[in-house]
């Protein structure tokens, strides 16, 4: 059985990619896809995380049969940034995520004898380690931000780390910048299947003006789109009228996140992105 992971990463996903699956469970169902729902699922995973009964390479996986009941499936949709920890622990003054290897180690093994698989998205540390911020219990920026290194805020550390732990599980990665565009391309990989799914605009509805978005639906209507390239660049015309700029690029207003830094992490960034799509060890989905 394949077990599709989505790991993340935090503040990239807001379950959107759970709710949008399971919008389409008879469809899911009719290709041997199975999503149980993150309310039943991370509670019996975080079970199994913590239990001490080794678990054999066919023999009977219990949590397996908690998550799928009597269903069968050949695929399983799982999907919680808390794979990786929790907000406060994800900078670790010189990097980020430096426990990633060891849990994708733990759940590559709580499903032995059985194809796993790992999705990542990636996100600009110049807007990632505000909205961390944001998304945590912590109350004052500065103190958030003391101690960091934050010119080592690289994504390739942590690409690195889940490789090095699981050489055996394929690894698949996108930035978060490019959702928009990529949506229906990283549900379909996150799925297995190829196939139009319900919600391939969800994104979008997030990103474009009420109006902007009414008129997208309305050309593609008249105007169905043959390929997922031309897709792309009606898509792109259409933002580059009706992007919603407050969605798109949210003002930065926290103290010491300064125009300058931002600059420097984002060109930072490009470079780090640069170097992990050119591993042969990842699958790297683009626009």
């Amino acid at each position: 059985m394949q077990i599709a992971i989505h790991l993340g990463a935090h503040c990239t996903d807001e379950d959107l990619i759970l709710r949008t699956l399971g919008e389409n469970t008879s469809l899911l169902t009719q290709h041997s896809v199975a999503v149980p729902p993150g309310g039943k699922a991370r509670p019996a995973i975080r079970k199994a995380l913590q239990g001490e009964a080794a678990l054999l390479p066919g023999a009977a996986n219990p949590l397996l049969q908690e998550l799928l009941t009597d269903q069968d499936a050949d695929r399983v949709v799982l999907s919680y940034e808390g794979f990786l920890g929790v907000y406060a622990k994800v900078l670790n003054g010189t990097g980020m995520y430096a426990e990633v290897g060891r849990r994708a180690e733990m759940l590559r093994d709580v499903f032995p004898g059985h194809e796993v698989r790992f999705y990542l998205a990636l996100r600009n540390p110049a807007t990632f380690i505000p909205a961390l911020f944001e998304a945590s219990s912590a109350t004052e920026f500065p103190a958030f931000i003391a101690g960091q290194d934050l010119a080592s805020m690289l994504w390739s550390g942590p690409v690195s780390r889940i490789r090095e732990a699981c050489p055996d599980v394929p690894l698949t990665l996108w930035c978060n910048e490019d959702l928009p565009l990529l949506w229906p391309d990283v549900l379909g990989a996150i799925a297995g299947i190829d196939v139009d799914l319900e919600g391939e605009d969800a994104v979008l509805r997030q990103v474009m003006t009420r109006e902007g978005y009414k008129r997208f639906t309305s050309y593609l209507r008249d105007n169905p789109t043959r390929s997922r390239a031309t897709w792309r660049k009606v898509v792109t015309a259409f933002l580059g009228k009706y992007a919603d700029e407050k969605a798109v690029a949210p003002e930065i207003t926290l103290p010491g996140w300064t125009e300058e830094m931002i600059v420097t992490l984002s060109s930072l960034y490009e470079h780090d992105v640069a170097a992990i799509r050119a591993r042969v060890d990842v699958t790297f989905l683009a626009p």
